[in-house]
């Protein structure tokens, strides 16, 4: 089974004690090459931070989104 967001967001903050806004989520799964069940056409409003972006990828292969 695949797992959520909700399940990523609980894994980064038990590891770093913040919680992930799905739209960061969203933005790294795009960066990534994952598929993302979205019609966005345009830039993203709320990308992810670059200071968070390696928390996020870590935890996508930690938890085997990568």
């Amino acid at each position: 089974m695949r797992t959520t967001y909700k399940a990523l967001q609980a894994h980064v903050r038990a590891s770093h004690g913040r919680v992930m806004q799905s739209c960061w989520i969203a933005h790294r799964k795009v960066v990534n090459g994952l598929p993302v069940n979205s019609r966005r056409t345009g830039e993203r409003r709320k990308p992810c931070p670059p200071q968070w972006e390696t928390v996020i990828d870590q935890a996508m292969r930690e938890l085997g989104w990568l």
